[in-house]
């Protein structure tokens, strides 16, 4: 199976964006680089992309989409 390890979205506001991944998603800081306005967030179990599941869109208009393997499974 292709695993993802990381995706970049160019953002409009990069605090309001980072604060709405943290909070919204739980993720986590990996790494940052100010200089760069590089912010790499990850969460606790890996990357997936796209599956079904629910939906929503970041301060962007980013289309979110999450789902978890054992779920889908079971469908």
């Amino acid at each position: 199976m292709l695993r993802f390890d990381h995706l970049r979205l160019p953002v409009s506001n990069l605090t309001r964006s980072r604060r709405w991944y943290l909070d919204t998603l739980g993720l986590k800081v990996e790494f940052e680089v100010p200089e760069r306005q590089t912010l790499a967030l990850q969460d606790d179990e890996g990357f997936t992309i796209w599956g079904s599941g629910a939906e929503l869109k970041d301060p962007d208009g980013y289309l979110v989409r999450l789902w978890d393997e054992r779920s889908m499974k079971e469908k």
